[in-house]
């Protein structure tokens, strides 16, 4: 009986202090003693950058002493997609941080699919103004904004200044005077000589996303779209009379031996390519090739210009406990200090207006071509659930082009498979 009556006491004792603890347990995050501890994760990129995430987040910390506190976790990206991979089994186990990184493209796919919360609410209408409109445009499903980025990315063409005079072609150094297809097919086959090619487009990066990024330029800038504007259909859109023609240019360029499919992973820094169509975030590299004399001009277009973009951006878990609060951690590490610091650190462009007006290199060439594209010609890729389907297939559809296929079947299958996904997401 005393023992009964222990253990009764032992138990309303227990209850009693568990009442009295200020620490609240959610699925995601939690509050101790008054300050809200949330958790992110950030995928494994470049040292620098990866610096630059742990840096932003201890400066939260400070700034939100006793208010909120953010444990960061980066996570190793592997081959593959594994860092997606691993974001998808957390959803499916309730593990899901409250905020976390994730590559442009994957927005759409996390929002259709509940691992993101919109974050419309906490973000103000002027300060989404600032931001380039890719940046809103990557981060928007279904009308709700989901996701910002810090920084963009873009593909130019670059070019051997030296072969350029020498077959007396100059490239355009304003957007008004970017080269149309005619023009650039002309300028590539004039730089074609002996073992030189007029360009190299990176076909050494394999069949992937890549291709995708780059490659759906063409049908953009023809007039085309990969699938149509709600976004709930690939049929005629993905393998319509634009998208077809797009691909025929493609497959023109590497008929006339302008281009091949296997470049080697330098052609163009050692001299083997007078132009390559390549991402901003290889500037970096050319330092090592210490006789290169470079520069860059913009995208060419066919009916309109447009230019490639899209890079990671940040948002809140479906799973966070505490939305507003994680929600300050994606305006932190999306605000103008951010975006200015970590744009100088990695050289990629920064994701908004006002942050181009405080780094000055790009307010003149080469580097105001990167600016001009971000500004007024950047187009994100559709944010859309069926994003790695639609994106595997183009792929394959523009590897087909490039070894001299028929382009329409390759993209009525990439049709079919896009449209086949669409429909597991339909409501």
């Amino acid at each position: 009986m005393k023992k009964g009556i222990l253990l009764l006491f032992c138990l309303i004792f227990a209850f009693s202090m568990a009442g009295c603890s200020n620490d609240k347990q959610g699925a995601s995050g939690s509050e101790k003693g008054g300050e809200v501890q949330l958790k992110m994760w950030a995928h494994q990129g470049q040292p620098k950058e990866v610096d630059f995430y742990k840096k932003r987040i201890d400066e939260f910390n400070k700034e939100h002493k006793g208010k909120i506190n953010v444990k960061l976790d980066i996570i190793p990206s592997g081959t593959g997609h594994a860092y997606e991979d691993k974001i998808n089994a957390a959803a499916t186990s309730n593990g899901l941080p409250d905020v976390l990184d994730m590559d442009g493209p994957f927005v759409g796919n996390y929002a259709a699919t509940g691992i993101l919360s919109p974050i419309d609410d906490y973000v103000e209408k002027s300060d989404k103004q600032d931001f380039a409109k890719s940046i809103i445009q990557q981060g928007t499903y279904d009308g709700k904004l989901y996701a910002l980025g810090a920084m963009e990315s873009s593909i130019v063409v670059f070019y051997n200044k030296k072969l350029l005079k020498e077959a007396g072609i100059q490239a355009p150094e304003t957007l008004d005077k970017a080269w149309t297809w005619d023009q650039f097919m002309e300028a590539s086959k004039k730089l074609t000589k002996g073992d030189v090619r007029g360009l190299t487009m990176h076909m050494d990066l394999g069949v992937g996303e890549w291709l995708t990024y780059m490659g759906s330029v063409f049908v953009w800038s023809n007039d085309g779209l990969l699938l149509n504007k709600d976004r709930t259909k690939a049929e005629g859109y993905l393998n319509g009379p634009e998208s077809v023609e797009a691909l025929n240019y493609v497959k023109g360029l590497f008929k006339s031996k302008v281009v091949s499919v296997s470049n080697g992973p330098a052609d163009f820094e050692e001299g083997k390519a007078a132009m390559m169509i390549g991402g901003v975030w290889l500037i970096p590299g050319f330092e090592d090739y210490k006789n290169l004399d470079w520069g860059m001009t913009y995208f060419p277009y066919s009916k309109k210009k447009v230019s490639p973009s899209g890079s990671w951006a940040f948002g809140v878990s479906s799973q966070s406990q505490h939305p507003k609060e994680a929600a300050e951690v994606v305006k932190w590490m999306s605000n103008k200090d951010s975006v200015v610091e970590i744009s100088k650190i990695t050289g990629m462009p920064p994701a908004r207006e006002s942050a181009f007006k405080e780094i000055k290199e790009y307010d003149k060439l080469p580097k105001k071509v990167i600016k001009d594209q971000v500004l007024n010609t950047a187009k994100a890729r559709p944010a859309t659930p069926a994003y790695p389907v639609l994106s595997a297939k183009f792929a394959e559809a523009f590897q087909a082009a490039a070894l001299g296929q028929d382009v329409k079947p390759e993209l009525d299958k990439a049709a079919k498979d896009t449209d086949r996904e669409l429909q597991r997401f339909k409501k």
